[in-house]
């Protein structure tokens, strides 16, 4: 049963809830606004309003999601954008931001391009034919009235942590995100009733999975886990995914790595444990990699992107044929 009901405050700034999605259906239908009940952490359910999918799916039962109100100020990217343009007489580029910090990875950067992208698509910056972004000396206050904006047509952000239900977690081959709990320095603050001891019970049999596979080990009273735990799952539960994908398709797999180009095909997606991927088909293979939103509009089509340490930036190039 859920416990305490309350309603998801928007306009608290530092409103947030984690949890599972219980319930969902439409609030305003002229809006495109959609609700959500989650049961949270905390021991309560959560009725969230205005929410709209970002995902570019419908939000489903039992997937663990994160529910933060949507900022009212500019953010850490755009500080960023506007520390370039004001060196560049308001002009930003991605070879511009790379000069400026030669740390920065490819996906880093490419994350500042897209959110100049949807700031573009609402008119507040410009983009030159020549890829130059002319966002002006006063970047900052255009930053603000995009985010008031935002808020006004969707007051809330919601990120999924989990595609898969949490029972399937205490047992997946992937990095769930009961291992990311484990891992965490800071894990979320969980109360023991409700979803919260649901979430207890299942980090306490994780930890004897773990123990059980090989993966940590008890040591003085603790749990001592093994280095780079979360990439030893992820490469066992991508390993196990793409074979089974293999035998259905009759094509082979191909990992790829951090710095690699990616070209071929989206075909579609998979839910695993570790997050949801995209299969990318190629001429003699295919490979599977982190999935974002932009893919599901590009079913059947060309995508390109280069592989970072934080992600994939897509480019979504003509439609072709399904092939094989």
């Amino acid at each position: 049963m859920l416990s305490d009901y309350v309603i998801f405050d928007a306009a608290a700034p530092d409103a947030r809830v984690v949890g599972r999605v219980v319930a969902e259906g439409m609030s305003d239908e002229l809006r495109d606004r959609h609700f959500i009940i989650v049961d949270g952490i905390d021991g309560r359910a959560h009725y969230v309003g205005g929410v709209r999918s970002e995902n570019d799916e419908p939000f489903t039962r039992n997937m663990i999601v994160e529910v933060n109100a949507r900022a009212t100020e500019p953010g850490a990217a755009d500080r960023t954008i506007a520390a370039v343009a004001d060196r560049h007489n308001g002009v930003y580029t991605a070879e511009l931001h790379h000069a400026a910090d030669r740390r920065a990875s490819v996906e880093f950067v490419a994350s500042h391009v897209r959110r100049l992208e949807a700031m573009r698509r609402q008119g507040v910056v410009e983009r030159a034919p020549d890829g130059k972004w002319a966002v002006g000396k006063d970047y900052l206050d255009r930053a603000a009235r995009y985010q008031a904006m935002q808020r006004s047509r969707t007051p809330v952000r919601i990120a999924v942590l989990s595609w898969q239900a949490l029972d399937a977690l205490p047992g997946g081959e992937g990095a769930t995100w009961l291992d990311r709990q484990l891992m965490a320095k800071s894990p979320e603050a969980v109360r023991r009733s409700g979803f919260g001891a649901d979430v207890e019970a299942a980090l306490d049999r994780r930890r004897q999975w773990l123990i059980a596979q090989g993966l940590a080990r008890e040591d003085q009273g603790r749990i001592v886990y093994a280095r780079n735990l979360l990439a030893i799952l992820r490469r066992r539960e991508l390993a196990g995914a793409a074979a089974e994908i293999a035998q259905e398709t009759g094509v082979g797999y191909v990992a790829v790595d951090t710095g690699q180009e990616i070209r071929g095909i989206y075909r579609r997606s998979v839910s695993l444990t570790s997050g949801r991927f995209a299969i990318i088909e190629r001429a003699q293979d295919f490979t599977l990699v982190p999935w974002r939103p932009v893919l599901e509009r590009a079913k059947g089509q060309s995508v390109s992107g280069i592989v970072g340490s934080e992600g994939i930036s897509w480019s979504i190039g003509k439609r072709r044929g399904l092939g094989v």
